[in-house]
C-alpha cells in the first residue's frame, strides 16, 4: 500500500507493547486544557477553557509537519480549540485504530488520518461518525469519484478524502545517472524497456543497478491494472467480481514478468515491504513508478534536490488508450467514541476548505481530491512538474469495491509465485488469484 512511508519494518513484541501503552496514555480524546470542567465546544465568552482534539496519523516526516501546520492554523482562527498531532509507525497503526474504535472514550482519538486500504475494516465496525450533511453535499458535488468509494456505505459518507491517490502515471528518475549515461528519458513504452535493459546491472542473481522498477506493493498492481485497461480490457465484471484471466490480463502479466526475467529489476522491494523509489534516490536505480507523494521522500527524506538529483516525469503509456484504476487514498475519519465529535468535524471542515486543502496537498506532494482544485493557480504554480498527472486524472476509474490492502496481498503473492516458478501457467494462476480476491476482498457494505 499504500502506505506513504518507508518505515515498514516489524518491531519486537516488547517494543510494541511499550509503544501502545505510551500511546494510549498520551491520546486521551476527551480532555480540556486549563480546567477539569466537562467538555463543551461552546464554552462561554471569556473562558480560558480549551477543547483539546487529538489527531492521529502515521509516521511520515513531511506529512506530520503538514498536519501540525494545519493544526496551528486552525487554532489561530479558533482559539477555543487545541489540536495535538500524535504519530505512530505504520506497522502498528491499523491495529491501534481498530482498538481505539472499540475502546473507552478516554482512549480514543477525536480525528484519525486513514489510508483507504485500511478504511473498510473501520467502516464495517459501525464505529465511525457519519460526515455532516453540509460537508457531504460538498463531497458529492466537488470530489472526484475514485476518492469517495471506500468511504461510502449505503449512500452515507464515513470519511473525507484528503487526496486523489494515484500510483500510476509518474515516475522518479535519477537525473545524474541519466546524465552520466548520456540518455534521455523514455517517452514510449518501447523506449522504456530498451533503456531499462541497457542500464540494468546484474551480479549473478542480484540486480545491483535497477532499470525501470514497478515491483513493490503500491506500484505493481496499479501498473498492472492500467496495462489491462489501456489494451481496452476490463477486470471488474458485472457482478463486481474480479477477472484477471482475460487475454489483456495475461498479456500484461507476461510483460511485467519479463522485466524480472530480463534482469531489469527484482523482487527485493516487494518481498521486503519497501518501495522501489529508494533505489532511485540512493543511486541504485534509474526509474521507479510511484505516486507524486514520493517527491517529498526525495527532498525531505534523502535531502535531494528536485531538478538536480532527480526528476518526476511521465511513465510512458503501455496501450493505445489512456486509462488506469485508482483506489481511494488517504482521508480523515471521526470515531464515534471520541470525546469531541462535533468539534472534530469542525476541524475536518476547516481542513477540507479548498484554500486549506490545497495547501496540504502541496506540502505533501499529493493530488487534490476536489475537481475545483485541478485548475487551482496556487497548486499549479507550486507543482508545475506534475501538471501532466492532472491531465490524465479524468481517465481514471475507481479500483472497485474491494478491500484493496487484502486484494494486493493476494495479487502480489501470485506474482511472486510466477516469478519463482516459471513452469506455472499464467492464465491458471490469474484465474485462481481472481477467484480468491472475489471471494475474500469484496466489501460487505458496498
Amino acid at each position: 500500500m499504500n502506505s506513504k512511508t518507508t518505515v515498514l519494518k516489524r518491531i519486537g513484541a516488547a517494543a510494541l507493547a511499550i509503544s501502545m501503552t505510551a500511546a494510549l496514555a498520551a491520546c486521551g480524546g476527551g480532555s480540556t486544557t486549563g480546567s477539569t470542567a466537562p467538555q463543551d465546544s461552546s464554552a462561554p465568552s471569556g473562558s480560558t477553557e480549551k477543547t483539546k482534539l487529538t489527531f492521529w496519523c502515521h509516521e511520515n516526516e513531511p506529512w506530520i509537519k503538514a498536519y501540525n501546520n494545519m493544526a496551528d492554523k486552525f487554532e489561530a482562527e479558533h482559539p477555543e480549540y487545541e489540536v495535538e498531532v500524535v504519530s505512530y509507525p505504520m506497522s502498528v497503526y491499523s491495529d491501534k485504530i481498530q482498538t481505539a474504535l472499540t475502546s473507552a472514550t478516554e482512549d480514543c482519538p477525536d480525528i484519525v488520518a486513514v489510508w483507504g486500504g485500511m478504511a473498510p475494516a473501520f467502516v464495517e465496525t459501525d464505529g465511525l461518525s457519519p460526515v455532516p450533511d453540509d460537508l457531504a453535499a460538498e463531497m458529492k458535488e466537488d470530489y472526484l469519484e475514485p476518492t469517495l468509494g471506500i468511504y461510502t456505505k449505503e449512500g452515507t459518507f464515513y470519511g473525507v478524502p484528503m487526496e486523489y491517490n494515484l500510483e500510476y502515471g509518474g515516475m522518479v528518475v535519477n537525473k545524474k545517472l541519466f546524465d552520466e549515461a548520456g540518455l534521455s528519458y523514455p517517452t514510449t513504452w518501447e523506449e522504456l524497456r530498451t533503456i531499462s535493459k541497457q542500464v540494468a546491472v546484474q551480479d549473478g542473481d542480484i540486480v545491483t543497478t535497477k532499470g525501470f522498477e514497478m515491483i513493490d506493493s503500491d506500484a505493481l498492481i496499479c501498473n498492472y491494472l492500467a496495462m489491462i485497461l489501456q489494451q481496452g480490457g476490463q477486470y471488474i465484471m458485472e457482478d463486481n467480481s474480479v477477472n484477471f484471466a482475460t487475454d489483456e490480463g495475461v498479456t500484461a502479466m507476461e510483460e511485467i514478468l519479463s522485466m524480472v526475467r530480463d534482469g531489469e529489476c527484482d523482487l527485493d522491494n516487494l518481498t521486503a515491504g519497501e518501495y522501489c523509489f529508494n533505489d532511485v534516490y540512493s543511486g541504485n536505480g534509474y526509474m521507479s513508478s510511484v505516486g507524486t507523494w514520493a517527491i517529498g521522500e526525495g527532498t525531505d527524506g534523502y535531502g535531494l534536490t528536485q531538478g538536480v538529483d532527480f526528476e518526476y516525469v511521465p511513465v510512458p503509456q503501455y496501450g493505445e488508450t489512456m486509462a488506469f484504476a485508482s483506489e481511494t487514498g488517504w482521508g480523515i475519519i471521526v470515531p464515534k467514541n471520541g470525546g469531541n465529535v462535533d468539534a472534530a468535524w469542525e476541524f475536518v471542515k476547516f481542513f477540507s476548505q479548498p484554500e486549506n486543502l490545497v495547501e496540504h496537498n502541496i506540502a505533501c506532494n499529493q493530488l487534490p481530491p476536489r475537481k475545483s482544485l485541478l485548475t487551482n493557480e496556487t497548486y499549479l504554480e507550486a507543482m508545475p512538474d506534475i501538471a501532466f498527472i492532472l491531465d490524465i486524472m479524468p481517465y481514471g476509474q475507481w479500483m472497485g469495491p474491494y478491500n484493496t490492502s487484502a486484494m494486493r496481498k493476494i495479487f502480489n503473492q501470485t506474482f511472486i509465485n510466477l516469478c519463482q516458478d516459471e513452469s506455472l501457467d499464467v492464465r491458471e494462476q490469474l484465474e485462481q488469484c481472481s477467484a480468491e480476491i472475489s471471494a475474500q476482498c469484496m466489501l460487505s457494505y458496498n
